[in-house]
């Protein structure tokens, strides 16, 4: 048994999932171009918007929780372990949910959930029970349009807390954690137009969690990516503003040049010029480590970016990344040189109007697979990278049962064979 201390983006699976089974990538052990194979699209809600995964009743296995935006609810599809899930089960989330996050907010070692509605201003909470099942959603008041949430200590509790990005009104609402299920009310910092996606991170190596939001100014404002650096106390400075591609729908955080220090990668949407659709691209924005960033490097993507997701698909221990593209039904991976620099697309597609995309290993396999909100339900790309090797794991549990972005927590990790055992 060893034990190391890590900050959350060296381990960004461990911290979401919390005793989920994952690769340590071994040097050399990689695979120059790898691939997806679909395992099926599993039902859903209507206009599935949002996934996450987690374990939702403990039996190791990854989990999906979906926010649906025209039903009104959250499907939860719980893993077999083989890239299969089980039927969806649903629960009242709001009137339009279209972001969702889990985490434990009442300590009791389970995971929660909690959703933006876009249609009431509010965050909806599900509290777990632990088997797969959730509890009645109870609701706080946000901003106006809420469309993005994320988690966070931003007061250095030890207690889960929220971020959201509310589009219409311009800002952020942080809801402190009670550390019982309950959150305070919500307190609201500016951030630049048409909020769309938010992000947490420590960009100026304080120990402080910060937030960086994706603002897509829909009209004729200029986009823009709002930078607000935490005073660890649940308060935020005043937004800085970096310039992106067009129309930013989605931030996340990795540093993609290996030096320590925390980098964004944005889905740009894209725009019509002159009648003609263009501008879908993914921008890099390398961090200084002082809370502030280098202009934007623009990569090519899929048409109609939606959201991005920072992974190791290859095995090569550099960040790579996979965006959802709404208008070319795929979803692109852009392979990092662990330099700061990702080569070009590889597109799989994906089948109708993918708006988000979360990574987890569905089928126990090591290797990081995609799961895609589509058109009725979430499609699994099973990862078949063939030289990423398997054989050594680290079954990982965090040192306490709400993992925190943006803060240092110790893992625990047992090295184990292919058959999990130590």
């Amino acid at each position: 048994m060893k034990t190391s201390s890590f900050h959350p983006i060296a381990l960004p699976f461990a911290i979401l999932l919390g005793g989920i089974i994952f690769s340590e990538p071994t040097q050399g052990a990689s695979c120059p171009a790898p691939s997806f194979v679909p395992a099926g699209t599993f039902a859903a809600g209507t206009s599935p918007a949002y996934t996450v995964t987690n374990d939702f009743n403990g039996d190791g296995k990854p989990d999906l929780a979906v926010a649906n935006e025209f039903s009104a609810n959250v499907s939860v599809l719980l893993g077999n372990g083989n890239g299969t899930f089980q039927p969806a089960v649903n629960y009242g989330a709001g009137s339009s949910p279209n972001s969702v996050v889990a985490a434990d907010f009442n300590g009791d070692g389970k995971r929660d959930l909690a959703l933006t509605d876009a249609g009431s201003g509010s965050i909806s909470v599900l509290l777990a029970n632990g088997d797969g099942t959730f509890q009645a959603a109870v609701n706080y008041g946000a901003g106006d349009t809420p469309r993005s949430v994320i988690l966070g200590d931003f007061n250095g509790d030890g207690k889960v807390d929220l971020a959201v990005a509310n589009r219409v009104s311009a800002n952020v609402s942080v809801l402190l954690g009670n550390g019982n299920g309950t959150f305070q009310v919500a307190t609201n910092f500016a951030a630049g137009v048409d909020p769309l996606s938010i992000a947490v991170g420590d960009f100026n190596g304080d120990g402080k969690p910060d937030l960086a939001v994706a603002n897509a100014a829909l009209f004729d404002d200029p986009p823009s990516i709002s930078v607000l650096l935490g005073n660890g106390n649940g308060t935020f400075q005043a937004a800085v503003n970096y310039a992106a591609g067009a129309s930013p729908r989605s931030v996340a955080v990795g540093d993609f040049n290996g030096d320590g220090k925390v980098d964004l990668a944005v889905a740009n949407y894209g725009s019509f010029v002159n009648g003609q659709f263009t501008g879908s691209t993914t921008s890099v924005l390398l961090g200084n480590g002082d809370g502030t960033f280098q202009p934007p490097l623009n990569y090519s993507a899929g048409a109609g970016s939606l959201a991005v997701v920072v992974a190791d698909f290859n095995g090569d221990g550099k960040p790579d990344l996979a965006v959802a593209n709404d208008r070319s039904f795929n979803v692109s991976l852009l392979l990092g040189n662990g330099n700061g620099t990702f080569q070009a697309p590889l597109n799989f597609s994906v089948g109708a109007i993918p708006r988000s995309v979360a990574v987890g290993d569905f089928n126990a396999d090591s290797r990081p697979d995609l799961a895609v909100t589509v058109d009725g339900g979430v499609l699994i790309m099973l990862n078949t990278c063939a030289s990423v090797n398997p054989a050594a794991k680290y079954l990982v549990s965090s040192s306490n049962n709400s993992p925190l972005a943006g803060s240092a927590i110790t893992i625990t990790a047992q090295l184990a064979d292919a058959n999990n055992n130590p």
